[in-house]
């Protein structure tokens, strides 16, 4: 089943498996035949064409994850297919699925910017200080230099 303290629902995707051409990049690596292949859903088992995505995503069941605020994505792995009478192969799945978008959390307590710096408020204008009086006198090295007791 699903860890349900880590995830609020089960997995909900559409797969599609790729089968290896033998030839190598920049070609296909691998390849299906789009009018017979079809993809799987995880939660129903049931199978739709390339052109029956959109119907799959406005089923009821993808809908209840798109109302919790789930997004679709697209994601594809490569992973070791099954043992035959020809050895073992490797084999490309394509999926679209449901997940939560990601939120950026605190760590250790540390808040984000947007908390951390004070927001800029306006200030009122101040009145600009006086200039010196005219009596006034440039203070001199001596005048600034202080004894050091030892």
């Amino acid at each position: 089943m699903y860890n349900k303290t880590k995830y609020d629902m089960p997995f909900c995707g559409l797969s599609l498996r790729l089968y290896p051409t033998g030839k190598k990049s920049p070609s296909y690596e691998y390849s299906a035949v789009a009018s017979k292949q079809k993809f799987i859903c995880s939660l129903t088992k049931r199978k739709y064409s390339l052109s029956q995505v959109t119907e799959w995503f406005n089923t009821p069941q993808v809908q209840e994850y798109a109302n919790e605020g789930y997004e679709l994505k697209t994601a594809s792995k490569i992973q070791q297919a099954k043992e035959s009478k020809y050895g073992a192969d490797t084999e490309q799945t394509i999926c679209y699925y449901m997940a939560k978008p990601y939120k950026p959390r605190n760590i250790d307590g540390i808040k984000p910017i947007g908390q951390s710096v004070p927001r800029y408020t306006e200030q009122p204008m101040s009145q600009a200080q006086p200039p010196a009086p005219d009596n006034s006198q440039i203070a001199g090295l001596s005048d600034l230099d202080d004894e050091i007791p030892f």
